[in-house]
């Protein structure tokens, strides 16, 4: 009986946490980065374009910027639902417009 309880308390316990885990996954920001490379110069820069509340909304925003890099003359891909990321490339530049959480940054740690 005790090793019964056991599994069903340490099944509980997995669950909780896996849950928590879910949720705050969910809560979080979306933020919409943009990111961009000259590939003569070698000059890349990583820059917040943009905060959204939700991952779907920074899928739209991506896709906006998607249209908006062709209306400048970038061979675009990517760019579609659910995609998260569109790239844009023109002669020796690309732009790469892409989603993230708020707690991640592709800049790497803060130098102390």
């Amino acid at each position: 009986m005790k090793r019964l309880f056991a599994r069903r308390a340490t099944l509980l316990v997995a669950l909780y946490l896996l849950a928590s885990a879910a949720t705050a996954y969910a809560e979080c920001a979306w933020v919409l980065w943009s990111n961009i490379l000259d590939t003569r110069s070698g000059a890349e820069t990583h820059d917040v374009h943009s905060a959204l509340p939700t991952r779907q909304e920074c899928d739209v925003a991506v896709r906006a910027a998607a249209a908006v890099l062709r209306t400048k003359g970038y061979d675009v891909s990517g760019g579609f639902p659910g995609s998260y990321e569109a790239l844009g490339t023109k002669g020796t530049r690309t732009w790469r417009y892409y989603c993230l959480p708020d707690t991640i940054d592709p800049r790497g740690p803060k130098a102390k």
